[in-house]
Parts: C-alpha cells; sequence; structure tokens
C-alpha cells in the first residue's frame, strides 16, 4: 500500500498557494489569513518553532503585514525569524542550517531595513541594509 501524504503537509502547501494567489489580488488581509493558516499546519508538523519552515512563513506573514503599513506587527514576525534562526543551530556547526538562515537572516534585514525607513530612522535602516549584505 502507498502511504498516505501527510494531511498537515499537504493542507500546509494549499494555504501557502492561496495565500500567494489572494496576494496577487491584493486582498493581503485574506492572504495573511492563510499564511497564518499555513503556518499552524507547520507548526503541528514540525512540533514548534525551531524550523525553517517556520522562519518562512513568517516572513511571508511579515512582507504582508509591511504591504498593509502595519509596521509594528511585522517588526514582531521579523523578529521571530531572527529568533527561530538562532535557536536551530546557536553554535553554527550545521553548515546546511547555517547557509541556509544566512539566506533567511539577510532577508529579514534587509525588511527590518524597509520598516525602520519607513519609520524615518534612516540611521538604523543604513546599519540593517550594510548588515543585511554582509
Amino acid at each position: 500500500l502507498e502511504a498516505q501524504p501527510d494531511i498537515h503537509r499537504v493542507l500546509s502547501e494549499r494555504y501557502s498557494d492561496m495565500a500567494i494567489v489572494l496576494m496577487k489580488q491584493r486582498k493581503i488581509g485574506e492572504a495573511i489569513k492563510m499564511n497564518k493558516q499555513s503556518l499552524a499546519r507547520k507548526l503541528h508538523i514540525h512540533g514548534g518553532e525551531d524550523h525553517s519552515d517556520i522562519a518562512g512563513e513568517y516572513i511571508s506573514i511579515g512582507v504582508l503585514l509591511m504591504n498593509q503599513n502595519r509596521l509594528d506587527d511585522a517588526l514582531q514576525m521579523f523578529d521571530r525569524v531572527i529568533e527561530v534562526c538562532n535557536r536551530q543551530d546557536p553554535e553554527g556547526y550545521n553548515r546546511e542550517i547555517l547557509a541556509y538562515n544566512r539566506e533567511i537572516l539577510a532577508a529579514t534585514l534587509g525588511n527590518l531595513a524597509v520598516i525602520r525607513k519607513k519609520q524615518g530612522d534612516l540611521e538604523a535602516a543604513t546599519e540593517l541594509f550594510e548588515e543585511s549584505l554582509a
């Protein structure tokens, strides 16, 4: 007998797909709801936050919140991304995790820089942009 696909994984993928469609239709609020549904499934799959899938979902939600100009809420999502990445491999021994997390962190720092720029804090924005490129 062929193994049945994990329903949570399938649902998570469908919610993410639907979020993309809704985002393209500029239905940002509905897209956020779909990403949160996907996040809930991924939390179930991974048994908690310490996985790059979770960080990716936080990034998606954070970007959507930025598009709604909900900057404080977006900051919270991006802060969570950094927390997840730091907990995954705190000693930096796993090269695969480290390389992937660097990409996630660079994107997150860039998003944080955009928020700080929108808030008028050009000094913090510049520092974050520079850090994202390091």
